[in-house]
């Protein structure tokens, strides 16, 4: 693996790990988050920043780990970025309680494995 690319996957690293302490100091809780805009917003910048990271993953490396939905992560920062009014609370939800942990233990074995 190219330094680049290690340096992306570190950096979507760090902001799966803001997202976590973002849902620790809100409350990991679903009820709170889709009422307040403080949090959801505080959510919004780190998954924005993990799309365009993915963005920058080259091809191949995207192509050789096709178990991670590369594009829809992308495709959800667009979301995000051009459409911010019409983010599904529930969807957003779900990325950062279940998806983004899975992607966050895919980029650590990854890295842990090409040492």
């Amino acid at each position: 693996m190219d330094e680049r690319t290690r340096k992306l996957l570190l950096a979507i690293i760090k902001h799966c790990n803001i997202i976590e302490e973002t849902k620790m100091h809100f409350g990991n809780n679903y009820e709170i988050f889709k009422v307040n805009s403080i949090y959801q917003n505080a959510i919004l910048t780190p998954v924005t920043q993990i799309g365009e990271l993915v963005k920058r993953l080259p091809s191949e490396f995207k192509l050789e780990n096709d178990i991670i939905p590369w594009r829809n992560i992308s495709g959800m920062r667009d979301i995000v970025v051009h459409n911010y009014e019409t983010i599904d609370k529930l969807i957003l939800w779900n990325v950062v309680d279940v998806e983004i942990d899975k992607l966050k233990k895919f980029c650590m074995n990854v890295l842990n494995a090409r040492r």
